[in-house]
């Protein structure tokens, strides 16, 4: 069993395209690497500036991993979560290092940093989802009318959203 002290999450840079690797079993792994900037503010001029970067190994696991691989590219901001392990390991050179590596139990994009589309996976669509009306979205298992094009466009507009202002309050919770 893993020891939820080892629980963390980091968000950060997307450092190389996610590879998928198929293992014994039909077993998937896909793994990424991920960059932490860590900021300061130089003492001198008083203006922000990189101080170093963490870089971590992101392993995910299975249809999780499958996802991610089509949905991350290098250079994107995501948010990572999972069990860490450090490893230490010695260089050519003779020195040593410390690297990071997290089984990943989610991840995501920063959305602070962009938009993201999300597509629900064939086998895991609810009744609801299945018997929806073209243009209707499914909300906990329930259908309601409404949405069109526009809608669903960055800074769209429609009569029932107007300003396709989608964060000014509770009227638009789903999309």
């Amino acid at each position: 069993m893993r020891d939820a002290n080892n629980f963390i999450t980091v968000v950060g840079n997307v450092g190389t395209d996610p590879v998928t690797r198929t293992h014994a079993n039909n077993f998937q792994v896909t793994q990424f690497r991920l960059g932490t900037d860590n900021r300061g503010k130089n003492a001198e001029t008083g203006e922000w500036e990189n101080k170093s970067t963490n870089w971590y190994t992101i392993k995910v696991f299975n249809q999780l991993g499958l996802n991610a691989a089509a949905s991350i590219r290098k250079g994107q901001r995501v948010f990572v979560g999972g069990y860490a392990k450090v490893d230490q390991y010695t260089r050519e050179d003779g020195s040593t290092g410390m690297g990071i590596e997290i089984e990943a139990q989610f991840v995501g994009h920063d959305l602070k940093f962009g938009t993201a589309e999300f597509h629900r996976l064939p086998h895991l669509l609810t009744r609801a989802e299945t018997e929806a009306p073209a243009g209707a979205y499914g909300v906990d298992g329930e259908e309601f009318e409404g949405g069109d094009d526009a809608d669903r466009a960055p800074g769209g507009t429609s009569p029932s959203h107007p300003g396709g202002n989608r964060g000014s309050g509770s009227e638009y919770l789903a999309g």
